[in-house]
């Protein structure tokens, strides 16, 4: 009887072994758009946005995607990737010198502190230091002309063709990008752990060296502090400047192990919460609106990517949500809330109110609360006191006499609920003395 030698034995039950057990490799989850819901937002929002899966790169929202715009501290991320290509020592001591002062936000420290490599890049990134990102210049061994050469040839490496920076801290208004290049310089940046870790770091605690000084820089991405917005944010940089208003770069998930990855860029947004609100929105939209899966879908909606911005709602117009009983009033594309039925009664009696998809009203922005105005009497239903309405407080009327030397009448007062009552300020009290001080509004 012939016997297999040892070695072909081993070799056929390791190939058997492996043909039984053998797992099928994971395709890659793409994803589709399964919801016909279009993302909500007005002109004034943004200038730019664009939203990708950050790891097929396949843009799922853009509007304005090329537009040339002002990066501002967006910049320190290309001064950070260039910084690093030059292979510095992270424990290397270096300090900080007069010639680091560009203004705006700093490293509050004295010139000739010193720190890590290590600490500066934290500082630069993290707690977004004009003079932190401005060392990396002079510290690259390249003069800080040769730096910016770098670092407009690293973009250009890239494919960013559009893009130009004149300094590394973002201070320079003559820096230039699009919202789509910039997505492909931070996907460059957050995927290198030297700046990921800094751009993913709440707060960052280190020594001045030669003082002994606790440095403590907190990151300027909000989002990123947040425990209770429902986002992992896994790397970001803000940047402001007069010329290009604000604007935000993160890469985010719905949770830590949760892979729908994206990368967000927002530029030119109104104001810092407004930033915030909007790049916020654009996650938890796109997670709604696509299905990341391993084969396409039986109906893949295929929506036109660049989505237009709602009309403007007329003013005067009172909207609510289709689920919910609360309602709104608007003008100029702000929405005030109606706390209570009282203003409908008597502001609104017998007006239509239109019900809105929960993104468009969402997408209006919050205004203080519906008030009543000047000139009104007011009192609750368990309470004698009424009140006069002036400048938004109300004045406490002290007696009778008071109100009817006033020439008001009974049946001009409104009841309202206590606890509405109470959220207004108080004024001087109005009595037979001082009627003389009563602003009147004639209704």
């Amino acid at each position: 009887m012939d016997y297999m030698p040892a070695t072909r034995l081993f070799s056929f039950l390791l190939m058997a072994f492996c043909l039984l057990f053998a797992r099928p490799s994971l395709a890659q989850s793409i994803p589709y758009q399964t919801s016909s819901t279009a993302f909500s937002f007005r002109e004034t929002d943004f200038a730019a946005a664009v939203v990708m899966d950050a790891k097929t790169k396949k843009i799922l929202f853009e509007y304005n995607a090329d537009k040339l715009w002002v990066p501002a501290s967006l910049t320190k991320l290309v001064g950070a990737l260039t910084f690093i290509d030059r292979q510095p020592s992270w424990s290397a001591i270096v300090s900080i010198k007069a010639s680091d002062e560009v203004g705006g936000g700093r490293l509050r420290v004295d010139e000739g502190a010193t720190m890590s490599i290590q600490d500066l890049m934290y500082a630069s990134i993290t707690g977004s230091a004009n003079n932190a990102a401005t060392a990396f210049g002079r510290l690259s061994g390249l003069g800080y002309t040769g730096f910016i050469t770098a670092m407009n040839s690293k973009v250009k490496s890239l494919g960013c063709t559009q893009s130009l920076f004149n300094d590394s801290s973002g201070m320079d208004p003559s820096n230039q990008t699009t919202a789509r290049e910039m997505l492909t310089i931070a996907a460059t940046a957050f995927n290198r752990s030297e700046i990921q870790t800094p751009a993913s770091t709440a707060k960052y605690t280190f020594t001045i060296r030669n003082t002994g000084e606790i440095k403590t820089i907190s990151n300027t991405n909000q989002l990123l502090l947040d425990p209770k917005n429902g986002l992992y944010v896994t790397g970001g940089k803000t940047g402001y400047l007069d010329e290009s208003l604000h604007n935000l770069v993160y890469r985010v998930r719905p949770a830590k192990d949760d892979e729908r990855e994206l990368m967000i860029v927002v530029l030119g947004a109104p104001t810092r919460a407004d930033m915030f609100a909007v790049a916020e929105r654009l996650a938890k939209w796109t997670w709604s609106a696509f299905s990341w899966q391993e084969a396409s879908p039986a109906i893949d909606l295929k929506l036109p990517t660049v989505i237009q911005p709602i009309s403007a709602i007329p003013n005067g117009t009172l909207i609510k949500k289709p689920d919910s009983p609360g309602v709104w009033y608007v003008w100029n594309n702000k929405k005030y809330v109606l706390l209570d039925g009282v203003f409908l009664n008597h502001y609104f009696p017998g007006a239509s109110i239109q019900t809105l998809p929960e993104e468009t009203v969402n997408a209006l922005a919050d205004a203080r609360p519906y008030t009543f105005d000047d000139g009104e009497l007011l009192k609750s239903p368990n309470s004698p006191v009424v009140y006069y309405v002036e400048k938004g407080r109300l004045r406490p009327i002290s007696s009778e006499a008071a109100f009817l030397a006033m020439g008001w009448q009974w049946t001009q007062i409104i009841t309202a609920p206590q606890w509405l009552l109470n959220t207004y300020s108080q004024g001087l009290a109005i009595n037979t003395q001082n009627t003389s001080s009563v602003i009147l509004v004639r209704r």
